[in-house]
C-alpha cells in the first residue's frame, strides 16, 4: 500500500503546480516580502487567506486518492476515477463525483 500524505508529496504538489501557477496563487506573501507555503507561527506580520490554491490542491488531492484506490479496486474488479459521472446517483457533469 502507498504512503499516506506525506511531506515529500506535499513537495511534489508544489513542484508540480509552479509548472502552471504563479507564486501569487500558490504561496502567502509576507509583509517581509517572502513567500511561504504555511503561515509560520513565528510570523507576526499581516496574514490573509489564500483561496487560489484550493481548486490545485483540491485536484491534486483526488488524483493521489485515486492512485491510493487503484490496486485495492482492481484487486475486486472495480476502478477508482476521478471526476465520475453517473446519471442514475445524480451525478451529472456538471456535478461529478470528485473520487
Amino acid at each position: 500500500m502507498s504512503d499516506l500524505w506525506t511531506k515529500e508529496k506535499e513537495t511534489e504538489f508544489f513542484n508540480d503546480a509552479r509548472k502552471f501557477a504563479s507564486s501569487e496563487q500558490l504561496f502567502y506573501f509576507g509583509s517581509d516580502s517572502r513567500y511561504y507555503a504555511y503561515w509560520p507561527k513565528s510570523y507576526k506580520g499581516k496574514k490573509a487567506t489564500l483561496q487560489s490554491r484550493n481548486a490545485l490542491i483540491g485536484n491534486f488531492t483526488e488524483k493521489y486518492s485515486v492512485d491510493l484506490l487503484q490496486e485495492s479496486a482492481n484487486s475486486k474488479e472495480l476502478y477508482a476515477v476521478q471526476g465520475a459521472i453517473c446519471n442514475e446517483i445524480g451525478l451529472s457533469p456538471q456535478s461529478t463525483a470528485d473520487v
